[in-house]
């Protein structure tokens, strides 16, 4: 998007925020969680450096960053009011106490993104009379439907995702390293076009994926073992998770079916997708096929995750979970089965809810091998 594209649409996301805080009862919004300062602001956080945005409903946003940031912030940001603060001060949020004039005492945050410092150096500004109020379920909320911009970017960012994770799968071969086949993946997002990796890509092979580690090691890769590789790419700040399952050289009848399960799984979560069903109808397609199996307790994880400016957000498929899809959720479906002593096989895409069913956004070959799709 454009800088007016992004200026008109932040600033529409921040109106709907502040009406969800006048429905509350809040007229001071503090958020800290470097993702939501992405979707209300269009700046792009440095992962060390952290930035708050503060809006209140009296006076608009506000935007609070390091000293470091305060011209890029100017020059990228659309807010007008920039205020910046030193980090090495007692007290970096010293500059937050101005908003408090008028007797705000009630302050609303993401309670899971605030440190014990951070709530610390708040409380000092006003002891013993101000109320942190938890805000995530409000900003969850507002970033559960997509725009068609925002379902753009989520298209690019699976394209080179799928496009990355086929180039990774050439290399599959014994003798290769986990961690060097991820480190090359997080190289080829750059190369393709991406911001970087929407997460630490995690390639797990034999015992490390039957006994899932969830990082890549300096374990090689030797034949007759399945190969579970999890990651994904970020363009213009939305992320994009993809997972395959390869065999290196020949694998067993066993493994095999393991691959099987997992795939006719994920087909059956797949096409449960729709607008109308509860995200944990979704769960239960794909469980029914895992546990009809006999693996039901080699299942040991959700379904699916919602996928945006995080890559794990809201709505979550899982056993019961109650959030009806609409037109315009954008969600992930990976069952997988692991069976010590065996392997383990997992197959993910990602997929957006349309009027009719799902788009599937990821593209890659879903085969065990080069050449199956």
């Amino acid at each position: 998007m454009n800088t007016s594209s992004i200026r008109a649409c932040c600033e529409r996301r921040v109106q709907a925020l502040a009406e969800g805080m006048r429905e509350r009862g809040l007229r001071l919004v503090l958020l800290f969680d470097r993702d939501n300062i992405r979707y209300f602001t269009g700046f792009r956080v440095n992962r060390v450096v952290s930035s708050v945005l503060a809006v209140s409903v009296d006076e608009g946003p506000a935007h609070i960053v390091a000293r470091l940031d305060f011209d890029r912030a100017r020059q990228d940001g659309w807010i007008d009011r920039i205020i910046p603060f030193a980090e090495d001060t007692e007290n970096p949020l010293e500059v937050v106490r101005p908003l408090l004039a008028g007797g705000v005492r009630r302050i609303g945050i993401e309670r899971d993104a605030v440190t014990l410092a951070q709530a610390g150096s708040l409380e000092a500004l006003a002891p013993q009379r101000m109320e942190l109020v938890d805000v995530r379920g409000l900003t969850a909320g507002l970033r559960l439907v997509k725009s068609e911009e925002e379902l753009d970017a989520l298209r690019r960012a699976a394209s080179i995702a799928s496009e990355v994770i086929e180039r990774v799968r050439q290399a599959i071969r014994p003798g290769a390293r986990e961690g060097d086949l991820s480190s090359w993946a997080e190289h080829l997002i750059g190369e393709a076009g991406g911001e970087g990796a929407s997460f630490e890509p995690f390639l797990m092979s034999g015992k490390n994926a039957w006994l899932p580690q969830r990082f890549s090691s300096r374990k090689a890769l030797a034949d007759g073992e399945l190969v579970l590789f999890d990651m994904g790419a970020i363009v213009d700040g939305y992320c994009s998770d993809i997972t395959r399952t390869f065999a290196v050289g020949e694998v067993s009848r066993e493994q095999e079916h393991l691959f099987e399960v997992a795939r006719a799984a994920h087909d059956a979560g797949i096409a449960a997708v729709r607008p109308g069903v509860p995200a944990g109808d979704v769960d239960h397609a794909a469980r029914s096929v895992i546990e009809a199996a006999g693996l039901g307790e080699r299942f040991p994880h959700l379904t699916g995750h919602g996928i945006g400016v995080s890559s794990h957000e809201a709505p979550i498929a899982d056993r019961g979970a109650p959030t009806v899809l609409e037109p315009g959720m954008a969600l992930t479906v990976e069952p997988g089965v692991y069976v010590p002593g065996i392997g383990a096989a997992r197959i993910e895409d990602m997929v957006a809810v349309t009027a009719e069913g799902c788009e599937v956004l990821t593209s890659a070959p879903r085969g065990l091998r080069p050449g199956e799709v």
